[in-house]
C-alpha cells in the first residue's frame, strides 16, 4: 500500500531533496509552509511520516504535541542542525521517533525513512502516546473550542467530543434531532473538526441526490486540490423510495473504493417524528445506519438552557449586524433570564425568528421586558375585542323604560325595548338579538 508523507520544510532545496526521496520509494507526499498549515492539514486525514524542520516555529513543543494529539501513529521524523542539539533533547519525550543532523546523506535519509515506515508502533510507544494524551490540555477534544455553534452545556460538550472522535471515519457522519436543530451550524463545526474551518458546506438539493449527481459532485471534489468539500444532504428519511435507493447503493460502493487521500466527507440529517408523545421508528433510517452506523444525536434546546444567554448574545450580534437601521444593540439581564426559562419547543429556528422580530420591531436600544410582555399578551383576536370594547360599553348604558303602547303590568311589558335614540337598536347590530333573548328571560 502507498505510504502518505507530510512534509512541513521551509527550506525548498530540503524539502525537494524529502520529496524526491520519498516518491522514489512509492510515497504520496503532501507539503505544507508553516505550523497553521500543519495543524490544519494533520487533523484531516492519516500521515505514516511527518518530516518537520525546527526552523518551523520558535517553540517546537506545541507543535509536537499537536501532531501527537491529532495524529497519534504518524511517525515524526525531525531534521535539525548540529548546533540544535540543546532544543532536540525535550522533544523526544513527546514523541519523536528520529532525528536527522544537517548536512543531510541521501542514504542514512532513505534508510530513516524506511525504517520509520516499516516499523509497528510497539505496546510502550501506545502507552506512552495514551499517556501523553490525556496530560496535554486534557486531550485534544477538550482544548478545542467550537466555532460555529455555542456549546457551553454538558449536552452539547459530549455531541462535539463524539464529532471529534468520527472525525476520521469514512463517510462522514448522520445528525439526528427534533425539528428547529442547527444542523447546518453542527454540519459546520464537524468540517472544522476535521480540518478545514475556513471551508464552505456544499449542500446537495433533493434534485441532486442520484446515482449520476452524486458521483459528478464526488469526482468534481477529487479533481479539485486543496481540502476535500464536505457534502450536506438533509433531511434524508423525506427522500423519495428511489432516491434513498440510489443514495445507499452510492454509499456503498464509495465505501468499498475508500480513497484515504481524498476521503468523502458526508453530513447526513434525519428529523426525529414523534407521534403522541413516542418517537416513530423510520424503517429506512435503520437501513441506512448500517451503511453509515455514525449517528450522533444533537440534544435540543431545552435540554442546554446554559447555551440559551451566549446563544442569545451571538444572535443578537448578529441581527444587528445584518440590520443595522434598527436601534437595538443590547439585551438586560431579566429578559436573559425570561428567555432562558422559555420552553422552545421549535428550537433554533423558533428562537432566532422570536429575536428577527424583536429587532425589527422594537424602537429602543436595549431589549427589555416590555417588548416581550406587551408581545406574549397580544392574540390574534385583540383587534377585534378592542373594537368591541365601546359596543360592550354602550350595551351597560342602555336605558330601559317602559314601553307606553303595551297593556298590562306583564314581565314582558315592564322590560320593554330599547329606545331608538340608542346605537344598538338597529338591526344591523350583532348585539341586538342576544339581548333581546336575555331580555325575553
Amino acid at each position: 500500500m502507498t505510504s502518505q508523507a507530510l512534509l512541513c520544510i521551509l527550506d525548498a532545496r530540503l524539502r525537494g531533496l524529502f520529496s524526491l526521496l520519498l516518491t522514489d520509494g512509492d510515497s504520496q507526499v503532501t507539503a505544507c509552509h508553516d505550523s497553521d498549515e500543519l495543524n490544519r492539514i494533520v487533523g484531516s486525514r492519516f500521515y505514516d511520516l511527518c518530516a518537520i524542520t525546527l526552523d518551523v516555529a520558535q517553540d517546537m513543543v506545541p507543535v509536537i504535541k499537536t501532531i501527537r494529539e491529532l495524529s497519534p501513529e504518524t511517525r515524526i521524523l525531525l531534521i535539525a542542525g548540529k548546533e540544535d542539539v540543546e532544543r532536540i533533547i525535550p522533544l523526544f519525550g513527546l514523541g519523536v521517533h528520529d532525528v536527522l543532523m544537517q548536512p543531510i546523506n541521501p542514504k542514512k535519509a532513505i534508510t530513516a525513512i524506511q525504517k520509520l515506515l516499516q516499523s509497528g508502533k510497539s505496546e510502550d510507544s501506545a502507552k506512552s502516546t495514551a499517556d501523553r494524551q490525556t496530560s496535554v490540555h486534557g486531550g485534544g477534544v477538550d482544548a478545542y473550542r467550537p466555532q460555529h455553534i455555542v456549546a457551553h452545556s454538558a449536552a452539547m460538550r459530549a455531541m462535539i467530543s463524539q464529532l471529534w472522535k468520527l472525525r476520521q471515519e469514512p463517510l462522514g457522519v448522520v445528525l439526528s434531532g427534533e425539528s428547529g436543530i442547527e444542523f447546518e451550524l453542527v454540519a459546520r463545526e464537524y468540517q472544522s473538526i476535521c480540518g478545514d474551518p475556513n471551508g464552505f458546506l456544499v449542500l446537495l438539493s433533493p434534485s441532486e441526490i442520484t446515482s449520476e449527481g452524486l458521483a459528478t459532485a464526488c469526482s468534481m471534489d477529487r479533481l479539485k486540490e486543496g481540502m476535500p468539500c464536505t457534502f450536506l444532504v438533509q433531511d434524508v428519511d423525506r427522500l423519495t423510495p428511489a432516491q434513498q435507493d440510489q443514495l445507499v447503493d452510492f454509499l456503498r460502493l464509495s465505501k468499498r473504493r475508500y480513497d484515504r487521500n481524498k476521503p468523502l466527507r458526508f453530513v447526513f440529517t434525519v428529523t426525529d417524528a414523534h407521534e403522541n408523545g413516542r418517537l416513530v421508528e423510520n424503517p429506512f433510517v435503520e437501513e441506512f445506519l448500517f451503511v453509515v452506523p455514525n449517528l450522533v444525536k444533537v440534544p435540543p434546546l431545552r435540554e442546554r438552557r446554559e447555551d440559551i444567554e451566549p446563544l442569545v448574545r451571538k444572535l443578537l450580534l448578529d441581527l444587528t449586524a445584518i440590520h443595522p437601521e434598527y436601534r437595538v444593540r443590547s439585551i438586560n439581564n431579566m429578559t436573559l433570564e425570561w428567555l432562558g426559562g422559555r420552553l422552545w419547543r421549535g428550537n433554533y429556528m423558533e428562537l432566532c425568528s422570536y429575536l428577527r422580530q424583536a429587532v425589527t420591531e422594537f424602537s429602543h436600544r436595549e431589549l427589555t421586558m416590555t417588548y416581550f410582555t406587551a408581545r406574549d399578551t397580544a392574540s390574534p383576536f385583540a383587534g377585534s375585542l378592542q373594537a368591541a370594547k365601546p359596543a360592550a360599553t354602550v350595551l351597560n348604558k342602555v336605558e330601559l323604560r317602559p314601553n307606553k303602547n303595551e297593556v298590562g303590568g306583564s314581565a314582558g311589558g315592564a322590560v320593554s325595548a330599547f329606545t331608538s335614540k340608542s346605537p344598538l337598536a338597529t338591526s344591523a347590530s350583532p348585539f341586538l338579538s342576544p339581548l333581546r333573548q336575555r331580555l325575553a328571560l
